[in-house]
């Protein structure tokens, strides 16, 4: 008969002792098959190798005005045609000598770059800033019907690609010299300040020369153009200077987001936003551009490809079916538990 059963000395106190451990147990269990059964988290990667410097036009990603720091346009890259920064002001805001419009996010650090280079007996000022797409429309098929198109390429980016598109291009020039393109305006007083301390107030050089002095870069794909500055903010531009890379070199890699494919992963239209920040948040969506490769005389480098191990953004890892299933087995296995130990009491 089962009253014989607390006869048995130690017995009971054993089964109470197991039980007491097996929900602990069984969650230890769940969340284990959980875990080995989720896949790896899906994340943005950043571009790894450099691109060849074929033509192409992809979206740019991130490009919202809030991305300005991180927004990267080139060769291959690009903005839409509407691109038009909210915030543009007269560069005369910043005390530069000079026309044309900044964003308003690069006022503040280039006028402190401007009485900076001032105090150092090499002042500069404006010669070319922003520049909407239609402006770039003619700046380069100028330059196009002078020189032939393969030519101009070479030192001017097509629509679209500019960077004084972006309101964070300018042209600068020594205050009161005049154009800055003839020779080589970083043998200047003004060109050179520039070049030695221009990061440390948000501005580096987007065109330095290439490998050996050559005027013509392969990391930045077009000649050397010492007058042409792009403003980053100091945070950005610190790191440019620290890696030793250019402007493209650094935001391909850390910055510019592609999809699972390869190809830029292509963002809505930007909109104007409230305040111009430095959030690098960017909607995006599918429908990618794709590029249409176009060989030019400059010899190519890799073709894109996803970084291994690299990323700028990530997910929790556990998408919502998977943990609500698991929960829910969970429940289960701590139902049955609850009901054995229910059962076995009672005996």
């Amino acid at each position: 008969m089962d009253i014989a059963e607390p006869t048995r000395p130690g017995l009971r106190p054993a089964r109470r002792g197991r039980a007491r451990y097996a929900p602990a147990l069984a969650l230890a269990i769940v969340i284990a098959a959980l875990l080995a059964s989720t896949p790896a988290p899906r994340s943005a990667q950043a571009v790894g190798r450099l691109p060849s410097c074929d033509l192409g036009d992809v979206y740019t990603v991130p490009r919202g005005y809030d991305d300005w720091s991180v927004t990267l346009v080139d060769r291959l890259l690009r903005v839409e045609k509407d691109y038009l920064p909210p915030d543009l002001v007269n560069v005369r805001e910043a005390g530069i000598p000079g026309g044309g419009r900044i964003r308003a996010v690069a006022v503040d650090d280039t006028r402190a770059m401007a009485r900076a280079a001032r105090a150092a007996g090499a002042p500069i000022g404006v010669w070319s800033a922003y520049r909407s797409y239609a402006e770039q429309v003619q700046i380069f098929n100028g330059y196009a019907q002078q020189n032939g198109r393969d030519s101009a390429i070479t030192y001017s980016q097509r629509p679209g690609h500019s960077e004084h598109q972006l309101g964070l291009g300018v042209d600068f020039m020594s205050a009161g010299g005049g154009n800055p393109l003839p020779g080589d305006w970083a043998t200047t007083a003004a060109g050179r300040w520039m070049r030695d301390n221009s990061w440390k107030f948000g501005w580096v050089n987007s065109y330095p020369r290439g490998k050996g002095g050559t005027r013509w870069n392969d990391r930045t794909c077009l000649r050397y153009e010492p007058w042409h500055y792009r403003y980053l903010g100091r945070a950005v531009a610190a790191e440019v200077h620290r890696s030793g890379l250019t402007i493209r070199e650094y935001l391909w890699r850390n910055h510019t987001l592609l999809d699972s494919t390869g190809r830029s992963a292509a963002s809505p239209t930007p909109t104007p936003s409230a305040t111009a920040s430095t959030s690098r948040e960017s909607a995006a969506t599918t429908a990618p551009a794709t590029p249409t490769a176009r060989r030019t005389t400059a010899p190519p480098t890799a073709n894109p490809t996803l970084a291994t191990g690299s990323s700028t953004s990530t997910s929790s890892g556990v998408g919502a079916p998977v943990l609500v299933a698991g929960l829910l087995g969970l429940v289960g296995v701590l139902a049955l538990i609850g009901r054995a130990w229910s059962r076995r009491r009672m005996r």
